[in-house]
């Protein structure tokens, strides 16, 4: 009986089906001691993706002792993937599956018959948001006229995260000092006394930016290092989003945009404020990029008893596609220049640090991006 599925057949072994394969490979006496040899993860799958055997590796980093306790599962409930409650067959079915590059380079390999290579990005329900990048290499394995595939994967994380901060560190960085210089050379070569004072505040705006970039680099890298340790202060949320729409309405990337504070309840917070700055500012200049020329987009704050609820709108719809990625540390829909890292430091700040929930909504021609934390972090549960 074929069964519902977003993505991925959803179909399993019946257990004798799943028995038989199980012994067919342990009557192959080489393999097992070869893919337990392996520094990577390592399964073998049936047709139906189910792992029927996993090397030592794999089962020992996420905390498995018997191998028995994995048989007929799928690669994503041994990561854990927090997508797995998602699709009515787990790993594979859900609409989260149709880009996950594990499940594209399996199935890629299973039609072709041949040896596919793909990268995966997954986030782990493990409780702090872990990120893995990997790189999956899947190909065809035939035993006893029984078809199975090996996959292979290979923990890139480190690799993937060192390029993408680089990236945005020194793009980031350059494209602030261009703007520096460019205004240095206006002032240089002689201005009317009213234009010199407008460019001396571009300088002051630039220069904050610049300072702003260098500590969100090494806050970002503390943060995934695990070291960072919050500074909790009093917080008055109406001046912390006037401060953000002041250094953002004229930011030197997003020109002829106004940034709207409006419907903001009257309330503070006691929480950290440069991640809280950072969060609702990546989503202030994310909303700005978005939107052209001429248009706006709207910052605004409601308060209950126990916490507040920071919402920015923009014009425009995001493609589900797009949707289903945003939050992955190394997607961006900008491209080899682009940043990459802003919606995943949204996510991993707002949610790791600050003890909120930050998620987003896109549709009737308008997309908002929302952060809901407590009123104090104090009363949060470590």
């Amino acid at each position: 009986m074929m069964l519902s599925s977003f993505f991925a057949p959803a179909e399993r072994a019946e257990v004798s089906e799943l028995q038989a394969d199980q012994e067919a490979i342990a009557n192959s006496s080489l393999l097992k001691p070869i893919i337990d040899a392996m520094l990577d993860f390592v399964v073998i799958l049936n047709k139906y993706r189910q792992i029927v055997a996993i090397n030592k590796r794999m089962m020992e980093t996420f905390g498995f002792t018997y191998s028995d306790q994995l048989m007929g599962m799928r690669s994503g409930d041994v990561l854990n993937c927090i997508h797995l409650t998602e699709g009515p067959g787990g790993c594979g079915t859900s609409k989260n599956c149709s880009v996950c590059g594990a499940v594209l380079t399996i199935l890629a390999s299973q039609t072709t018959n041949q040896q596919t290579t793909g990268e995966c990005r997954v986030t782990l329900q493990d409780g702090n948001l872990t990120s893995l990048d990997l790189e999956v290499i899947a190909s065809p394995l035939v035993i006893d006229t029984i078809p199975f595939t090996i996959c292979a994967m290979r923990d890139i994380s480190s690799e993937k995260r060192r390029n993408v901060l680089e990236r945005v560190f020194f793009h980031d960085v350059l494209n602030t000092a261009g703007g520096l210089s460019g205004v240095a050379a206006l002032l240089a070569e002689g201005v009317s006394p009213a234009a010199e004072q407008e460019y001396k505040q571009w300088l002051v705006s630039l220069a904050d930016n610049l300072v702003d970039d260098i500590t969100h680099q090494r806050r970002l890298l503390a943060v995934e290092r695990g070291e960072y340790v919050s500074i909790l202060e009093l917080i008055d949320v109406g001046e912390l989003l006037e401060d953000i729409r002041r250094l953002y309405e004229n930011h030197v990337r997003t020109p002829e945009r106004t940034v709207v504070v409006a419907n903001v309840d009257t309330c503070a917070v006691t929480t950290d404020r440069a991640l809280l700055r950072r969060v609702v500012g990546n989503m202030t200049l994310n909303a700005l990029e978005a939107t052209p020329i001429g248009g706006k987009i709207t910052i605004s704050a409601t308060c209950t008893p126990q916490n507040v609820r920071i919402e920015v709108t923009n014009p425009g719809e995001i493609p589900e596609s797009v949707q289903l990625q945003l939050f992955k540390r190394s997607f961006s829909t900008k491209g080899s220049e682009g940043r990459g890292i802003g919606t995943y430091s949204m996510k991993l700040f707002g949610e790791k640090y600050i003890k909120g929930e930050v998620g987003f909504s896109s549709g009737n021609g308008s997309t908002c991006f929302h952060i809901t934390i407590p009123l104090s972090l104090d009363a949060v549960e470590p």
